[in-house]
């Protein structure tokens, strides 16, 4: 799966960085391994709405905690929630540790919106998961649009 990222970077032209590390699950696992990445990594959070009619995969900087009654305004929902692991699965085709805006690869019914927080654009550098949690790519932000609108899928910026 993590080829496929790959392939998308180099199709667009997108100059990037591969670091190889353990297993990354939780945020915790990341401080615990003490990877120093050159760039503002991101935790990925797969949420749906109470009626599981939209499902949304939310960015942050790793440091930041999202508050889901302020996303829920945000996004104009009445209750947000995790997804749980058989639709992350069914709808993106990865297992829960993997969760990034580079599933949009899997992206089976184009039914996902993704949501950014704006923070990430003021960086120079991002890394996500490519579809594995034993790396990160680390990549230009502004690049994000590109990568977005090849998929022709939804997404938006906001302020967490």
């Amino acid at each position: 799966m993590e080829n496929e990222v790959y392939k998308l970077l180099d199709k667009l032209n997108i100059e990037y960085t591969k670091i190889e590390h353990p297993p990354l699950f939780t945020c915790e696992d990341n401080e615990k391994y003490n990877i120093k990445f050159d760039a503002v990594v991101c935790k990925n959070l797969f949420i749906r709405n109470s009626n599981k009619s939209q499902y949304y995969l939310v960015s942050l900087p790793l440091e930041k905690r999202v508050d889901l009654k302020s996303l829920q305004m945000l996004l104009e929902e009445k209750r947000l929630s995790f997804g749980n692991e058989n639709v992350l699965e069914e709808k993106l085709g990865i297992k829960s540790g993997a969760v990034s805006i580079f599933n949009i690869i899997n992206l089976k019914d184009n039914d996902i919106i993704f949501v950014l927080d704006e923070e990430i654009l003021k960086y120079e550098k991002v890394g996500f998961h490519p579809n594995v949690n034993t790396e990160t790519v680390i990549f230009n932000p502004k690049e994000l649009y590109r990568i977005f609108e090849c998929y022709n899928v939804k997404y938006k910026f906001i302020k967490t």
